[in-house]
């Protein structure tokens, strides 16, 4: 069974990973609240503590973006060639932001170009955007994607997410797909 390292703000926290990718071992290391700063402070803490990841999914800025830091993707373009050193060949997975109604949409697609554009120049790493499948598959009325909070997701949310991990993850290990 493959392990993941899952690092971010409350969105992977508060993932129920067990049951939304139960083919694959997720160590979850999401921490509610936090900027992409404080996550990049403690990345060697988290690898130090999680070794023997078959890859490393990344899911931050939301909250950065909430609290009007659209600039926060420069973090990325140290963090990033970092991880890369740190992690030899494991793949790194960058979760791009989630289309949340709070964000303006022009502003999210400058900020989610800006991180696709950074996962390209660095070897190993693969952009999973969220932003076609959650307008795709999550409709405001019948299936949301998220809580009442529009930042949070909820049930549907998590399902696409896990959905769209899973189809990353079958691209990069050639994982079987889930019934």
């Amino acid at each position: 069974m493959k392990q993941i390292l899952m690092l971010g703000d409350s969105l992977v926290e508060w993932g129920d990973w067990e049951t939304l990718l139960p083919e694959v071992q997720v160590l979850n290391r999401g921490r509610a609240g936090e900027f992409l700063a404080e996550l990049s402070y403690r990345l060697d803490e988290e690898l130090a503590a999680s070794p023997g990841q078959d890859a490393i999914l990344l899911q931050s800025g939301t909250n950065d973006m909430l609290s009007g830091d659209a600039g926060f993707p420069v973090i990325y373009t140290t963090m990033l060639p970092r991880l890369r050193l740190m992690v030899g060949d494991c793949p790194i997975i960058l979760c791009s932001l989630a289309p949340t109604p709070v964000i303006p949409a022009p502003r999210l697609r400058a900020v989610n170009q800006q991180l696709q554009n950074l996962v390209a120049g660095v070897e190993g790493c693969f952009f999973l955007d969220l932003v076609g499948p959650f307008t795709e598959q999550c409709l405001p009325i019948t299936h949301p994607g998220f809580l009442n909070d529009q930042v949070h997701f909820s049930t549907r949310g998590y399902q696409v997410w896990a959905g769209e991990i899973r189809r990353c993850l079958q691209h990069i290990f050639s994982l079987p797909g889930r019934d």
